[in-house]
């Protein structure tokens, strides 16, 4: 099959993989926030808005065949293909059968929607989805061809393209288009935060790909009155720092990144909110703590001067090289000297030596601080992917 009148077009051409497909999720948070930093929120979409961005290198047929689909499709609907979920078949298909053999865990299809077999710009397939198995796609009609091994198979998405996809022509009939897609039909996904818990909330246990250096800071919400004539005045009303902390995923198969879009689709945007260890040496051990004690020994830091069991600064995440990973709260300290003790809310059980731990950590307890997260697919999911989000410390009284 071909282009047809009353059918409906994809689009044709892939993305030139040299720069990767973008695909933004975006949430819609409502917050209401007071001066004591204090915030209500509510959630406006049931599932994210969804547009891809990428690049398309196209020559001779191709260009011209994308040259007429842009001029004539214009705002119109399109079957986008979902690039990152492309898989080639294993086995032929024959023109009457109603079953596409092929992986489904982690892959876009869904009841009632369609996917593309592409060979070329003018030679694809459009099949309707009628029910998913662990292992093949039931059709609601039957193929109109049969196609060979090594076809490609996408999931496709309802989308438009609204921007001018403007063309560098590099000569008579070659260029790149830039071109942008917003999806139009919900989007949903198995949604799931992390199963690790700490007084009521989830824990990100997963630590940032360090690539590029991990980047944080502290937020203050500070009100500035400055009549232009006489001292400028600060007020910070809720008093106590947000920090703010970039986390970076490096996925490499598409268990990973199944996993990661679970847990944005569990985070809503800003609307979630969990425990974000810094994963950095806060604090250091500084004499061995028996299974049975709360007093735990650690390098001077300035903790009772500073910390003093502040918001956001007074519960640990405590790693061993074993792997062994334990949660307390501070409830007090005191300095001695070199040192200084604090006292945890329980004992550990276990007794551990400054050289058995790996990092004892400060959680804040953190909201995504935007409700926009892109995913940079390097290659297909199978592949390489890249997310870069930010969390952002919300006030608590516990």
């Amino acid at each position: 099959m071909s282009y047809a009148a009353a059918q409906p077009i994809p689009w044709p051409v892939p993305p030139d993989w040299s720069a990767g497909v973008r695909e933004r999720l975006q949430w819609l948070t409502e917050v209401l926030a007071a001066r004591n930093g204090v915030v209500q929120k509510r959630e406006m979409r049931l599932a994210p808005r969804r547009e891809f961005s990428f690049a398309v290198v196209a020559g001779g047929q191709d260009r011209r065949v994308v040259d007429a689909l842009l001029f004539d499709r214009g705002a119109r609907r399109w079957a986008l293909p979902v690039w990152h979920d492309v898989q080639l078949l294993a086995a032929p298909l024959t023109a009457g059968g109603d079953t596409i053999t092929c992986a489904t865990a982690g892959f876009d299809f869904r009841v009632g929607g369609s996917a593309m077999l592409w060979r070329s710009v003018n030679n694809f397939e459009l099949v309707t989805i009628d029910s998913i198995g662990a292992a093949s796609l039931t059709l609601t009609g039957t193929l109109a061809r049969s196609w060979a091994p090594g076809t490609r198979l996408y999931p496709t998405r309802t989308a438009r393209n609204i921007q001018s996809s403007e063309e560098s022509a590099w000569n008579d009939d070659a260029g790149e288009r830039r071109v942008d897609f917003v999806v139009d039909e919900p989007c949903d996904w198995p949604a799931a935060l992390p199963a690790t818990a700490y007084r009521g909330y989830p824990v990100l246990e997963h630590r940032s790909d360090e690539s590029a250096d991990p980047e944080s800071s502290y937020r203050r919400e500070i009100e500035t009155v400055d009549v232009g004539t006489g001292r400028v005045h600060h007020y910070d009303f809720p008093n106590v720092s947000f920090r703010v902390a970039t986390h970076r995923w490096l996925l490499g198969t598409r268990a990973e990144h199944s996993a990661l879009r679970s847990l944005l689709y569990g985070l809503r945007g800003r609307m979630a909110v969990l425990w974000v260890p810094s994963m950095s040496a806060d604090l250091v051990l500084a004499a061995t703590l028996d299974a049975g004690s709360t007093a735990l020994s650690v390098q001077w830091a300035g903790y009772t001067l500073f910390g003093a069991q502040q918001s956001n600064r007074r519960d640990l995440r405590i790693e061993l090289f074993s792997g062994a990973v334990f949660y307390r709260r501070i409830n007090g300290s005191a300095e001695l000297g070199a040192t200084e003790t604090l006292t945890l809310d329980s004992a550990l059980g276990v007794a551990i030596a400054p050289q058995q731990v790996r990092l004892i950590s400060f959680m804040t307890l953190s909201e995504g601080a935007s409700d926009a997260i892109e995913i940079d697919h390097v290659t297909d999911a199978a592949g390489i992917t890249r997310v870069v989000c930010s969390f952002q410390g919300v006030k608590h009284g516990f």
